[in-house]
């Protein structure tokens, strides 16, 4: 029984995720060989302040924030 999980930002219609999920498990049955009715997907949609890329969350990049100050040794000031 595949099991797969999405992590994806939130914002997408139902009707995307739907068609996401009917597309992917098309493709595993069709790739791995699964019958269709034991393919699982588990769909995580995060909110823009808990995922960051190099130190600064998507939110901040959304809006156009410059990252948090830092001094010498790196951490935040």
């Amino acid at each position: 029984m595949p099991i797969i999980q999405v992590n994806m930002m939130e914002g997408r219609s139902v009707q995307q995720k739907r068609a996401m999920v009917a597309a992917m498990t098309q493709a595993v049955g069709d790739t791995l060989g699964a019958d269709p009715n034991t393919v699982r997907i588990i769909i995580n949609e995060l909110i823009p302040e808990h995922f960051a890329v190099a130190g600064v969350t998507w939110g901040e990049k959304r809006a156009g924030s410059p990252p948090a100050p830092t001094d010498q040794s790196g951490t935040e000031s």
